[in-house]
């Protein structure tokens, strides 16, 4: 389940994180395809949230979809 965070417009709300479903749903990838393009620094990866969870920041996601094809992952990401 995501954490809805409050941006700054009234009543519209943001996910602090994107779980794999949504990433999914708004990228139109398929799970092996993005596992494949996160190993090839294509893809932002997901941050662990604990557990077996994991999720993308809104930031992360925009960045990729704002360039998909020229995308690459920046060099500070890997820390």
């Amino acid at each position: 389940m995501t954490t809805p965070r409050r941006d700054s417009a009234p009543g519209s709300f943001q996910p602090a994180f994107y779980r794999m479903k949504d990433v999914i749903r708004i990228t139109s990838l398929s799970r092996s395809t993005l596992y494949r393009r996160i190993a090839a620094g294509r893809f932002p990866a997901p941050v662990k949230l604990g557990g077996r969870a994991s999720g993308w920041t809104a930031q992360d996601l925009q960045a990729w979809i704002d360039d998909p094809t020229n995308y690459v992952l920046p060099p500070n990401a890997s820390e």
